[in-house]
């Protein structure tokens, strides 16, 4: 069947890069893993098992796959159930289903992106008084400003950068102007990770985000109970 030989073909050079931008004029590589979903951290203490960046982490939208009325969160298990059920495989990102794997991984990249902002965001609840903020809630209103600051403060480094040729830019029309001069291609920055697709990009900035937000927070908690057990004895 042609549809599995493609997606085997495609699996086997390591996820070759599908995605077109619409709104972005310059060339894409060829070569993006539009297709993982998997969570890469930058330091030894966010790789471990049972640290608070990683449990986190997995409560992002995620990508899966469905093969006829089977469902599994790997590609290549979802590509052998393909050859062996003669079935197209469909992706699955929360509780919409796709038939194409741009639309789904654009959909992927919108729904982290609102996960991220939500959780970042301070929320009180005016029935219960409490504020929401990056996983914690509380009812006192000063430490809520406090949690809210640290967010902020957290987060307001992580951006996206840009680099057309040789060229280095922060912002955006910059650099899509940049390319159209050159017919250079752009490559996207995010917290030292370079990306020639913008999709990835996107979601890359979206998880970093999130990452600063919960390790701050984690700490900032660390540091209040070590006071707290100092105090009491």
């Amino acid at each position: 069947m042609n549809f599995v030989k493609t997606f085997s073909l495609f699996l086997a050079v390591a996820f070759v890069c599908s995605i077109s931008v619409a709104q972005e004029s310059e060339s894409k590589c060829s070569k993006c893993p539009s297709s993982s979903t998997a969570v890469s951290t930058s330091t030894d203490e966010e790789a471990c098992s049972g640290c608070p960046v990683t449990a986190a982490m997995k409560n992002l939208p995620a990508m899966t796959y469905k093969v006829g009325d089977e469902s599994v969160c790997c590609s290549k298990s979802a590509a052998a159930l393909a050859e062996k059920n003669d079935k197209p495989v469909m992706f699955v990102v929360g509780e919409k289903t796709f038939d194409s794997e741009t639309e789904a991984y654009t959909a992927l990249v919108e729904s982290t992106e609102a996960f991220v902002e939500k959780f970042i965001t301070p929320s009180k609840c005016e029935a219960s008084g409490m504020t929401s903020i990056a996983g914690s809630s509380c009812g006192c209103p000063v430490e809520a400003g406090k949690k809210s600051e640290m967010v902020k403060a957290a987060i307001k480094d992580i951006k996206m950068t840009y680099v057309v040729g040789e060229t280095k830019c922060s912002c955006p029309n910059e650099a899509k102007s940049l390319a159209a001069k050159t017919d250079e291609k752009t490559t996207y920055v995010v917290d030292g990770k370079e990306s020639c697709c913008n999709l990835e990009a996107r979601l890359n900035l979206a998880k970093a985000k999130y990452a600063a937000a919960v390790k701050a927070l984690a700490t900032t908690e660390k540091q209040d109970d070590k006071k707290e057990v100092g105090a009491s004895s």
